[in-house]
């Protein structure tokens, strides 16, 4: 077949149908225009959810008459002249290609005044990008875009859009409030046109990141976060050129998110996607709130010749020239900031169980279990050794009178000092003497012998104070009357060489071998084991050692039977529903809220209802009146987001023509309720130490292979080991 070049309306076909792939997309171009053209005040208007129309309405620079004939031409723009001003790009928009998509996929009106001029005009284009009305009509500087029957020529991704038109607008309201979280300068509302009126979104003043949050969440949520700190100590030489602010949640249980859904990342002011900062940043977090992903706002400023902005259409993803760099900052930003945090909640906690310890104590005689060895080392060694020391059997403080004593070895300790005690006593720690030992060593010669002797006596050490009081510590030594032998070491300095020379080798072999031996042996196994392994007995009353052809493996007998036990409650929860005595009134972001009134039906199939107020404000108009419970579980507004970020992420999930709840529940599960349920396995299963006869063994076996995953229990413990190759060992 000949190659043909393509004829030019089928080329601006298919570039405007990836520049332009979706309703947020559009959006998205037009918001970006306003910016670039100066505007602090930023409307949006949707008439029937985006179906019918969009309208971004500014108060920029506006559009000069001089530039109509080619404001929706492609490849025309007023943001870049030459292919060198590409590394040096501030503005949002520099292809010149979003307007002429946008003519190709939907009908573009635009209406405009600039400075210079007296009136505005409103002009209308072709599919071309070509003018095809133009009149004079008043308005204030700036322009207004409107894009009505998007995707019209489109007829499949039209039917789409139509069809997914609920979870289209969800997608293009939470694109907005990545404009509207992390950028500041400008102001935004939004609205929506239903039932013959205009209902406000959400309104964003943009004075300030924390007003931001509170404006489009709620106050609740900005209490839940701690500012970011960059770590000084972190900075590279030569990496000054970096700057980072934001906010992450604190630490502590119940700030977080039970999804990934509030996390915004901006470089020089442009929202972006940085899956692996985004990654790094939840594996911190969850390694002190396990349970949860932290609400992230981080604003990432750099020179723009180390960033590449033309890799993707929608200019979203960003290369770094840094990005290693970046990463290790904000890690080790992150460390000392949640270290910090937690070091404070524990030392506060630590001080007052201290406090209520110490006063709580009883005058007794204080004897030491085990006996005080001499430390010459640093102070703060013996802060370390002290604390080692094994807790005091029936403390008794005795308090004598007696002169300062200067022979004495001051130890202060952190606590006591905190305590304001006009007396301010210090426990003393004395210095023990050395126990006597003649030495007497004769090399290898005869004139020479080596004689060791050990003389042990029975001592009573006593501490003293610097005031007028001390606390007795009794130590009590057996006195040793036995005979002393005479021992004679035959040594030279060349055997103790030799024998540190040998001792080096055999620790390095012990390492080699436990290097190899870390590796292990890879056995490739299937759920026909559990059917065809035959039984070699129980290990310790808590291990099953079975043998699978030349294998013998080591099942646990607990995570078998929990893992058997958690899929089967998994299959029929035993959820129930409860009315609530009072309502508990939600507050929720407009996209969620909006989402909970549009899939009312899929919250009641899993055992949730609501009370609508419409005359509340937006984000405050639902109130839970009905919750789902599961024996300690009980459902919450934590779970009530948790399906609304599923329906928003996987709505083929959990929206099903089913109205059963059990059969919800089997496709879909609160983190909660699993962890109910795998605590409600764990109890009812097997226990390590029960004895298990052989049939019983058997039986327990054979349940794994219809389990859907018999390797790990409901708490991810491995079910199975593999304990050794018999086929390794010669034949007898």
């Amino acid at each position: 077949m000949d190659i043909k070049q393509l004829d030019p309306q089928t080329i601006r076909r298919i570039s405007s149908g990836q520049v332009i792939a979706s309703m947020s997309s559009a959006l998205k171009e037009l918001i970006e225009n306003a910016l670039d053209a100066s505007a602090t005040s930023i409307v949006i208007r949707f008439i029937e959810q985006g179906k019918d129309s969009i309208e971004v309405i500014d108060n920029g620079c506006g559009i000069d008459a001089d530039n109509f004939d080619l404001l929706c031409r492609r490849n025309c723009t007023s943001k870049l002249l030459e292919f060198d001003q590409l590394n040096n790009v501030r503005t949002y928009g520099f292809r010149g290609q979003a307007l002429n998509s946008l003519c190709n996929l939907c009908e573009l009106q635009i209406h405009t005044r600039h400075s210079n001029q007296q009136i505005g005009t409103m002009i209308r284009f072709d599919t071309n990008g070509e003018i095809i009305g133009r009149e004079n009509c008043a308005r204030k500087i700036g322009t207004t875009v409107t894009l009505a029957n998007l995707f019209k020529p489109l007829p499949v991704r039209r039917k789409e859009l139509c069809q997914n038109l609920r979870r289209s607008f969800d997608r293009t309201l939470a694109m907005i409030y990545q404009y509207c979280v992390g950028i500041i300068g400008f102001r935004l509302s939004c609205w929506h046109h239903r039932s013959g009126s205009y209902e406000i979104i959400f309104n964003n003043n943009g004075q300030s990141i924390q007003s931001n949050i509170v404006s489009i969440f709620n106050y609740k949520q900005f209490l839940n976060l701690m500012p970011f700190i960059v770590d000084e100590d972190a900075i590279e030489s030569g990496q000054n050129q970096i700057q980072i602010s934001g906010y992450i949640s604190k630490p502590d249980k119940g700030c977080g998110r039970s999804v990934q859904d509030r996390q915004y990342f901006y470089i020089n002011n442009r929202p972006c996607d940085l899956p692996q900062l985004s990654r790094q940043i939840n594996q911190m977090y969850r390694q002190y709130n396990r349970n949860q992903y932290p609400f992230v706002v981080l604003r990432i400023d750099t020179d723009s010749q180390l960033l590449d902005l033309n890799c993707t259409p929608d200019k979203r993803t960003i290369l770094l020239a840094n990005q290693q760099y970046l990463t290790r900052l904000i890690e080790r930003s992150l460390i000392r900031m949640f270290n910090r945090d937690t070091n404070e909640v524990l030392m506060m906690n630590q001080t007052q169980t201290q406090i209520r310890s110490f006063l709580s104590t009883d005058p007794s005689t204080a004897k030491c279990s085990t006996p005080i060895k001499p430390n010459n080392h640093n102070d703060g060694q013996e802060l370390s050794a002290i604390s080692q020391i094994p807790p005091i059997k029936k403390p008794e403080l005795i308090l004598i009178p007696e002169p300062p004593s200067q022979t004495a070895t001051e130890f202060k300790h952190p606590f006591f000092e905190s305590l304001k005690i006009t007396s301010s006593p210090i426990v003393d720690i004395p210095s023990i003497k050395q126990p006597k030992i003649k030495s007497n060593v004769r090399m290898n010669s005869p004139s020479k012998t080596a004689d060791i002797q050990h003389e042990r006596k029975k001592r009573k050490q006593e501490s003293t104070t610097t005031n007028d009081t001390k606390i007795v510590i009794i130590n009590e030594v057996e006195e040793d009357e036995s005979p002393r032998n005479e021992i004679i070491v035959d040594v030279t300095i060349d055997s103790i060489c030799n024998g540190y020379r040998r001792g080096g080798k055999i620790s390095n072999q012990k390492q080699h071998c436990s290097t190899e031996n870390q590796g292990g042996t890879r056995v490739r196994i299937a759920k026909e084991l559990f059917g065809k392994a035959r039984i070699v007995g129980q290990y310790n009353l808590g291990f099953i050692v079975v043998r699978y052809d030349d294998n013998l493996f080591v099942l646990d007998q607990h995570a078998l039977d929990e893992r058997f036990n958690y899929e089967k409650l998994l299959s029929n929860p035993p959820i129930t529903r409860q009315r609530m005595v009072v309502a508990k009134s939600l507050k929720l972001s407009t996209t969620s809220e909006m989402l909970l009134l549009d899939n009312m039906e899929i919250f009641q199939q899993f055992g949730f209802d609501f009370l609508v107020d419409y005359d509340r404000p937006i984000g405050h108009r639902v109130q839970m009146t009905q919750i789902p419970m599961a024996n300690r579980w009980t459902a919450n507004e934590s779970d009530v987001e948790e399906l609304i970020a599923t329906l928003f992420d996987t709505p083929s999930l959990v929206v099903v023509n089913n109205t059963t709840m059990e059969s919800n529940y089997s496709r879909f599960m609160f983190r909660g309720l699993k962890r109910e349920i795998a605590s409600k396995a764990c109890r009812s299963s097997i226990m390590i130490g029960d004895f298990l006869t052989r049939l019983q063994m058997k039986m327990l076996i054979a349940k794994m292979i219809d389990v859907r995953n018999p390797w790990h229990c409901a708490h991810n413990r491995p079910t199975i080991r593999h304990l050794i190759s018999i086929s390794n060992f010669p034949p007898l």
